[in-house]
């Protein structure tokens, strides 16, 4: 991805694979990844000074994202692992998908993600944890965000 110049390192010469990444940051690489062209048209309230607006911008026109509601997206907001999925799903251009879920944490994944998760995991774009767990409340790590946009890449 740092490659593709879909995400950059930090000044000091690292990548910080464990720190977490926010909304404005998973749409900028999704939106570089995919080499999107620029589009203008919704703009959310919360987004118009926002240093990421016009990725924002192209990835809701794209279809990969949508606010909290019609006026909020919550840029700065950390990434929740199943919000992701929601993202990459749309990105990869999936569908959500009505298999059942068998992580151990199932019953914690909001009912609004479920079938998103779903098709993440079906389609091999995100995957578990060890103890079978999916964490879908967890804030999404850098390293994550990378894994899972490649993955769908892949597809």
């Amino acid at each position: 991805m740092v490659g593709r110049q879909a995400i950059d390192g930090y000044p000091d010469g690292s990548f910080k694979p464990q720190q977490t990444i926010t909304r404005a940051e998973f749409a900028t690489v999704l939106v570089k990844a995919l080499g999107l062209q620029a589009q203008s048209g919704k703009m959310f309230e919360d987004t118009a000074g926002h240093w990421a607006k016009d990725y924002i911008r192209t990835a809701y026109a794209a279809g990969i994202i949508e606010g909290y509601d019609a006026e909020h997206f919550g840029p700065d907001d950390l990434i929740t692992r199943e919000q992701m999925a929601i993202m990459i799903v749309k990105a990869a251009g999936l569908m959500a998908a009505d298999q059942e879920l068998t992580f151990s944490d199932r019953a914690a994944v909001s009912p609004w993600a479920v079938n998103w998760v779903s098709s993440a995991a079906h389609h091999g774009l995100m995957k578990g944890y060890a103890d079978n767990s999916f964490k879908p409340l967890a804030n999404a790590s850098r390293a994550e965000a990378v894994t899972v946009i490649f993955n769908a890449l892949a597809k």
